[in-house]
C-alpha cells in the first residue's frame, strides 16, 4: 500500500495527465480492477474502473470518457473474454448471443458515470467491457480488464499513444 506522501505525489502527477490517468492510478492503489476504452466502431477516449462502494462492487467511467453520441441504445456490457472483438468482423464487431453480460443502459455518451455491478455478474469470470449498440449488435468500444499496476501501466502507455 502506499503512503500518504505517495499517494498525493501520485494523485498530483495523476491530476497533470488526465482524468483516465486519475483512475488507474485510484485502481492501482486499490488493487481494483480497471481498463482503457479502445476504439471499435466508433471513436472513444476515457477509461474506467471497478471499486467498492458501501459493499458493492461499482464500475465508474472517467470524466474524460467519449463515444458516438449518434448510436442508439447503448448498453455497458461485460464479455468473459480478454479479446471480445476477436470473433467479428469490423465495421460493426457484432457480438453472438450468449458471449456477453448487459450491466445496464449508457446514461450518456460522455463524462463520468457510475454503475453498481449486481451480484448475479461473476466479476472473477469477466475479461472485459465493452460499450454495445444493442438495436444493431455493434460495439462501439472495449476495454480489457487489468488489475491494480497492471492498470497504471496500460493507461500511462495509452496516454502516451494518444500524444
Amino acid at each position: 500500500m502506499f503512503s500518504s506522501k505517495s499517494t498525493h505525489v501520485l494523485g498530483a502527477a495523476a491530476l497533470a495527465l488526465g482524468a483516465s490517468t486519475m483512475l488507474a492510478v485510484q485502481a492501482a492503489e486499490m488493487g481494483a480492477l480497471g481498463g482503457t476504452f479502445q476504439k471499435a466502431e466508433a471513436p472513444v477516449s476515457g477509461s474506467f474502473m471497478i471499486k467498492k462502494e458501501a459493499g458493492r462492487q461499482v464500475l465508474v467511467l472517467s470524466s474524460d470518457f467519449r463515444t458516438n453520441d449518434s448510436a442508439p441504445d447503448l448498453k455497458v456490457a461485460f464479455s468473459p473474454s480478454a479479446t471480445p472483438l476477436a470473433m467479428s468482423k469490423p465495421p460493426k464487431y457484432e457480438l453472438k448471443p450468449g458471449s456477453y453480460t448487459v450491466l445496464a443502459p449508457l446514461r450518456s455518451s460522455k463524462g463520468a458515470q457510475s454503475y453498481v455491478i449486481p451480484a448475479s455478474i461473476n466479476l472473477s469470470q469477466q475479461k472485459s467491457v465493452l460499450i454495445w449498440c444493442q438495436k444493431f449488435n455493434a460495439t462501439m468500444a472495449w476495454a480489457p480488464l487489468k488489475q491494480g499496476s497492471r492498470v497504471n501501466d496500460a493507461m500511462q502507455k495509452d496516454s502516451m499513444m494518444k500524444k
